[in-house]
């Protein structure tokens, strides 16, 4: 028995179909869930906040504030990457007003990310993907340290708290504690 022409042609379809997804996830390095990384799991996770955490290797373009940068992953993607759990003063932007203390942190993150900058993006379970912004919300590591917790430590950055807190906060906010009670970067600047 044979099929007839339509279900046939429909059957070409199908197959044309899944061999161009495929093909384009391939070529594209795309995961079937939209993440907009390169899925590099290089190796087992370095401490407990890492459990089914994905990491990207990536090179830092350049910095855009204080906890905010732009990085070209090794496939070549060009991703706007808001690091996790901090929050740095604002820099001014077109209609709204600059922080106290925002050139200095953006100036400071530039210290620990020159362009070109090897880094590792890694996503936190408990976090959405990207913010409302459309920039990939990942934890940021250069040479094995955490950046984010580096920007605190100075006091260019503050531990960020919201409804589902990341899974590094309590060590974040220990980190801005310090920083504060020593008075340093914003602590001093802006009180």
């Amino acid at each position: 028995m044979s099929a007839t022409q339509p279900v046939r042609l429909l059957s070409v379809v199908i197959v044309a179909v899944v061999v161009v997804v495929g093909i384009r996830g391939i070529l594209n390095g795309l995961s079937f869930d939209g993440d907009p990384l390169d899925r590099h799991h290089g190796g087992a996770p370095r401490d407990a906040t890492a459990v089914d955490a994905h990491r990207t290797r990536g090179t830092v373009a350049y910095v855009l504030d204080g906890d905010t940068i732009q990085v070209t992953t090794r496939s070549g993607r060009s991703v706007r990457v808001r690091f996790l759990g901090i929050s740095a003063p604002e820099i001014p932007h077109p209609g709204k007003a600059g922080e106290c203390y925002g050139y200095p942190a953006t100036r400071h993150l530039k210290q620990l990310l020159p362009v070109g900058t090897h880094v590792v993006l890694m996503s936190d379970p408990t976090q959405e993907n990207a913010d409302v912004y459309g920039r990939v919300l990942r934890y940021v590591e250069a040479g094995g340290r955490d950046v984010g917790a580096a920007q605190i430590s100075a006091g260019s950055a503050a531990a960020r708290d919201s409804a589902r807190p990341v899974l590094r906060h309590l060590r974040y906010a220990r980190l801005e504690n310090r920083a504060r009670g020593q008075r340093l970067g914003m602590w001093s600047a802006c009180s």
